[in-house]
């Protein structure tokens, strides 16, 4: 997975510089969410392999690498569309892929995995992928489920694949890495990485639930991932080498800045008078959240533990 997604990473930093100059016509939106399918996903699942038992994911290691990149480049393939059937039929493969990871994890949840945190961060990561999957074939489909309409369709996308997929493999790397010696500390870090577990999916609820429980929901996911951003910091020490400390230390601190805009918007929704409007909420909440906590968050935590494995004389 790791040459996947640095081939992912060339590829979306020149379709990033072909919008810019208008060579493609690609929103910014549409543009953060490619940003999961050909890199966020491939690292995620890399440093979820570098984790975890090599037993529990041996069969989808072995033939991800090969439908993950060629499933994301359909995805890109799919914004050259307008929404309908052949928009959608491109993004079919992803969406396959996704019930792949997620029958991976309700085979491990069948197994006993909820009995261990780090097993339950990747049995929801994998649940919550499918989830996200789904939201960008309605978004290609030109749907409007529940009555929504675009950007929310595609923003929701976003949301599962960042923070559903994502967050939960980063709060799995902080539960690999740090020190949680005392009952108190591990209660602790229980209720962070129960916060970044329950979030995304909580939150989703809220826009159909009502203003409430979106604000409520909003809130734990902003605890939640504020609380992960402060284990990583009190793990930075234990990391190696220091390019690793970099990245994790550049995510921690955007993940804070992210959260604000995130509870400052969500308590704007409440009285239906927000602070925060959608598309700046997109352009700094998302920006902050995909490219300095997700990315740099995989990317160091991936640098992090792959130099234990190697330390530990097995290979990347």
């Amino acid at each position: 997975m790791k040459r996947n997604a640095i081939f992912g990473g060339i590829l979306w930093m020149g379709i990033a510089i072909a919008s810019r100059v208008s060579l493609v016509r690609l929103t910014s939106i549409e543009l953060l969410f490619l940003l999961g399918p050909l890199v966020v996903v491939p690292l995620g699942l890399e440093l979820c392999a570098q984790i975890l038992p090599e037993e529990n994911l041996r069969f989808f290691h072995r033939i991800a690498p090969w439908i993950q990149f060629s499933a994301a480049i359909c995805v890109i393939a799919s914004f050259w569309f307008s929404p309908g059937a052949d928009a959608t039929i491109l993004v079919v493969p992803w969406f396959c892929f996704g019930c792949m990871a997620a029958v991976v994890a309700l085979w491990n949840l069948i197994r006993g995995g909820r009995k261990h945190l780090q097993n339950l961060c990747a049995i929801a990561s994998f649940l919550y992928l499918p989830v996200g999957c789904a939201w960008l074939g309605a978004s290609r489909l030109g749907l409007t489920p529940m009555g929504f309409q675009e950007p929310i369709v595609l923003l929701t996308a976003v949301h599962f694949h960042f923070a559903g997929f994502a967050a939960p493999l980063l709060a799995l790397a902080v539960a690999s890495k740090s020190r949680l010696d005392s009952p108190a500390a591990r209660r602790m870090f229980r209720i962070v990485a129960a916060g970044v577990l329950a979030g995304p999916g909580l939150l989703a609820a809220g826009f159909v639930i009502g203003p409430r429980m979106k604000l409520a929901a909003a809130l734990i996911v902003a605890c939640g991932e504020t609380g992960l951003a402060l284990y990583f910091l009190t793990a930075i020490r234990n990391l190696q080498p220091r390019v690793a400390q970099v990245f994790v230390t550049i995510s921690a601190f955007s993940v804070l800045f992210a959260m604000f805009f995130a509870a400052v918007w969500a308590m704007g929704e409440f009285p239906l008078q927000p602070f925060v409007h959608l598309d700046q909420m997109a352009r700094f909440h998302g920006t902050a959240n995909a490219l300095g906590f997700v990315l740099c968050g995989l990317v160091g935590w991936t640098i992090a533990t792959s130099r234990a494995a190697l330390r530990k004389g097995e290979s990347w």
